[in-house]
């Protein structure tokens, strides 16, 4: 029941009203933080931990939902590109928060 509740109080903000799917999605990602540590360990598969280097590298969350966007929408790595920079409801979604949007590369 607290999903369903939480899923209302999502569609009462314009912006997810505007996209039921990814709202359901993103409100199933913020109650199960287990499904994110899930991939996480696909995603950091053979990766050691580093203080060096780039700090600027998207989360786990960040790549995860950003996959779920570009699938659902259908889209190329430069479509998804462009919909970071374009879309509010994407950048939104993948959490980009003030961050640069992610390359295609």
């Amino acid at each position: 029941m607290n999903l369903l509740n939480d899923l209302k109080l999502q569609f009462e903000k314009g912006l997810w009203a505007l996209s039921p799917g990814l709202a359901l999605i993103d409100t199933i990602l913020n109650e199960h933080s287990e499904i994110i540590e899930m991939a996480s360990k696909d995603v950091t598969k053979g990766k050691e931990s580093c203080c060096i280097g780039r700090q600027d590298i998207p989360t786990v969350e960040q790549i995860f939902r950003a996959a779920i966007y570009k699938e659902m929408k259908n889209l190329s790595y430069r479509e998804l590109e462009y919909a970071q920079y374009d879309s509010r409801i994407c950048a939104v979604f993948i959490k980009l928060d003030d961050r640069k949007p992610f390359s295609f590369d």
